[in-house]
C-alpha cells in the first residue's frame, strides 16, 4: 500500500520450542563490510563470553 521500499527476498525458517513455533525472517545489509566469517566469530565469542568460558586469544 503505497510502500516506497525496494522488495528485497528474505529467506525464513520456522523453529518450534515446546507447543509455540516461531518464523525466524532473514535479512542483511547490502551495505555492511562484515563478512560471514567476522560474524560467525562474534557469535562464537559472544556466546563464549556469556557463558563464562576462557577466550583464548589468535596466535
Amino acid at each position: 500500500m503505497g510502500d516506497s521500499r525496494e522488495e528485497t527476498k528474505n529467506s525464513s525458517f520456522t523453529k518450534r520450542i515446546g507447543t509455540t513455533t516461531y518464523v525466524v525472517n532473514v535479512h542483511f545489509s547490502e551495505t555492511d563490510s562484515a563478512t560471514l566469517e567476522d560474524r560467525l566469530l562474534h557469535l562464537i565469542r559472544n556466546d563464549v563470553c556469556v557463558n563464562g568460558l576462557l577466550v583464548m586469544a589468535e596466535e
